[in-house]
């Protein structure tokens, strides 16, 4: 959407093409005829996007380009057969100063964030700084995905008020693109709360918008731009929303001020029940008793919450796993939610996982909610406990018959009964409609069963 929106800010055309048929999408593609062919891809999804690639490279003379999370990480990824340049980090500019050199027929392996392939060569261009204003460019463009595909237009929108995170949680990019951008300018930045609230009335004035969610890493992060926005939010927009907060940053004043600007929900990582796993393994550097306090002043003010937890963790134990449920019940977590870690390349995780030989060989899952890569003794008990988590932090009472079950081999049912719950409480925590529900719980079912 951002991309799209710079484009079409500098007169080029933009259009969104989605699928998994590539000889489908060739077609498509080719009546469109594009200079610039982009794939956004993560880390799991980069080899389906590959295999596309290579389908429609045969078909069409456009620049094909791959950028989003695994590119920035592994920009090696361009010298795979179908990808002509790869961008690394924020795509703005880059984007930008592409089409406008395919335009003026000029030259494009200098563009600063590029890779580019040029004969047997490959153009290694360093990243440009970060944009500091980000008021500076244009809302992103929602009618390519809404217009063209009205069953992804639901009624609660998400908006991003910033760029960045200050922590570097072993499990996360954050650090490895903390190290990309050093002295390229602030890291974590954010847009004017009239920015923001512009764009919150565009889109209310374009689509339906019945929920709000803010999707930035730690909105709560900075309080004087907070308090700023929740005031204006509350009279000038008005609608309820959700955001993402963290344990160590909370206090009554932020938990009443969320409140009284509608915030029905808000969603915050535990991540593991045992304390030291939780700041020496995986570098949250957040307590037990920071989480208990957070979830109490949530109760008090009536704000629900869902906690992130993860199970698989390298060394972890049974005991260590039902501690993350124990944790979930003593706060009465609303809508518990738990997957398995997978320690991504280029991760501090990933790196302590392979030095003590826990690791699948070649292994990158591309799901994280059925199977760990990783290999410890108890690995298939805990797997199966994620797929009970829910439930067993919701019913304390089953714990017992839990961990008899939890015994049995992995099978449909666990599986089944994870998504049930998942899809009750994503369907309660976000204010969807049971329609909305449906179309996500039939991809999420076909994404799980699959894997």
């Amino acid at each position: 959407m951002h991309l799209s929106a710079v484009l079409k800010s500098k007169g080029h055309r933009a259009e969104l093409f989605i699928g998994t048929n590539a000889r489908k999408l060739a077609g498509d593609i080719k009546k469109y005829d594009p200079d610039i062919i982009g794939f956004s891809c993560t880390t799991g999804t980069h080899e389906l996007a590959l295999k596309i690639a290579r389908g429609i490279k045969s078909r069409t003379g456009a620049i094909i380009v791959f950028g989003g999370p695994h590119p920035t990480f592994f920009p090696e990824i361009i010298e795979e057969e179908g990808v002509d340049a790869v961008c690394i980090g924020e795509g703005e500019g880059a984007i930008s100063d592409l089409a406008e050199a395919i335009d003026k027929k000029t030259e494009i392996c200098g563009i600063p964030n590029l890779w580019v392939k040029q004969d047997e060569r490959i153009i290694k261009n360093d990243v440009r700084p970060l944009t500091d204003d980000l008021d500076s460019l244009p809302f992103p463009d929602r009618s390519i995905y809404y217009d063209k595909y009205p069953f992804l237009n639901r009624s609660q929108k998400i908006f991003i008020a910033g760029r960045g995170c200050p922590y570097k949680c072993t499990y996360c990019f954050n650090e490895s693109l903390q190290e990309l951008y050093s002295r390229k300018g602030k890291y974590v930045r954010f847009r004017s709360v009239e920015n923001v609230l512009n764009e919150m009335d565009e889109v209310r004035r374009r689509y339906v918008c019945k929920t709000v969610y803010m999707a930035d890493d730690t909105f709560i992060l900075n309080k004087t731009w907070l308090f700023e926005f929740l005031e204006k939010y509350r009279t000038r927009i008005g609608l309820p929303f959700s955001c993402l907060v963290r344990a160590d940053l909370i206090s009554e004043t932020i938990v009443a001020k969320l409140r009284s600007a509608d915030c029905y929900a808000v969603f915050f990582g535990v991540e593991s029940g045992d304390e030291s796993i939780r700041n020496l393994v995986l570098g949250k550097s957040i307590t037990d008793s920071q989480i208990i306090e957070t979830a109490s002043l949530l109760k008090k003010y009536g704000i629900n919450f869902r906690t992130y937890n993860m199970l698989g963790l390298p060394g972890e134990t049974l005991k260590e796993a039902f501690k993350t449920i124990d944790l979930n019940i003593k706060i009465k977590t609303d809508y518990p939610w738990c997957s398995i870690l997978q320690p991504y390349p280029k991760t501090a995780i990933r790196k302590l996982v392979e030095e003590r030989g826990m690791l699948k060989h070649g292994v990158i899952a591309k799901f994280f909610f059925k199977n760990s890569v990783i290999n410890t003794p108890q690995i298939k008990q805990l797997s199966n406990l994620q797929k009970l988590f829910y439930w067993t932090v919701k019913y304390p009472s089953i714990k017992p018959i839990v961990r008899i079950l939890i015994k049995l081999p992995p099978n449909p049912v666990f599986d089944f009964l994870f998504l049930l719950g998942y899809a009750y409480s994503y369907y309660k925590s976000q204010r969807m409609s049971l329609l909305e529900m449906l179309r996500i719980g039939r991809r999420n079912v076909f994404s799980l069963m699959s894997s």
